[in-house]
């Protein structure tokens, strides 16, 4: 009997865990929502089904015909601080491009669990902002701003929020962490203040 009883209690732990995560993204999102209002930014949330890689977020935005420009968010590890870059969906990030900014050529993806340590995230569901450690620096796409609409997954891998572009650096300047632009080309990457 007292096995049967660990067993519930576990499952009763773990049914716990997952509804304060649950709440926990559910907060994330609403303090994305009204952060935006408070801003005066129109957005539109979109709902889908959840998306679980850049390819698979890909072909559900194309049967959806939702073809602007969506984020990819990547955190690097260097030297034990943290750096999360956007970029489009489509482009690939060489995390030695980053190796004068980091000061550092000891440069790699950071790992689920180190993510986790961060903020309870998967890989696959990293927004572009909207988190409580205001010291990761962000490094974001300057092409991201030549564009009409920008569309982000806002921690919640079954909705997407999409801003126009000219609203975006509104929201990045009511940040607290340090943001620059970038610019990639083959053979170099340009920083800039945002």
């Amino acid at each position: 009997m007292a096995y049967l009883s660990n067993k519930f209690d576990l499952y009763v732990f773990l049914v716990i865990l997952i509804l304060l995560f649950f709440k926990e993204i559910n907060m994330i999102l609403e303090n994305i929502l009204e952060t935006l209002k408070k801003l005066n930014i129109n957005y539109d949330l979109i709902e889908h089904e959840a998306t679980t890689s850049c390819e698979h977020s890909k072909e559900l935005r194309e049967k959806a015909w939702l073809v602007w420009i969506w984020s990819k968010n990547i955190i690097f590890h260097a030297k034990w601080n943290f750096y999360l870059v956007t970029t489009t969906w489509e482009k690939d990030i060489k995390a030695r491009k980053f190796k004068w900014e980091f000061w550092t050529k000891d440069i790699r993806f950071a790992s689920q669990e180190e993510i986790n340590n961060i903020k309870m995230w998967t890989i696959w569901s990293i927004s572009p902002f909207w988190f409580e450690n205001n010291e990761i620096k962000m490094y974001v796409d300057s092409e991201i701003f030549e564009n009409e609409f920008f569309m982000f997954n806002p921690w919640v891998p079954e909705k997407t929020i999409r801003v126009k572009t000219a609203d975006l650096k509104n929201i990045y300047m009511n940040l607290k962490n340090e943001i620059k632009t970038f610019k990639l080309s083959e053979e170099e990457i340009e920083f800039n203040e945002l």
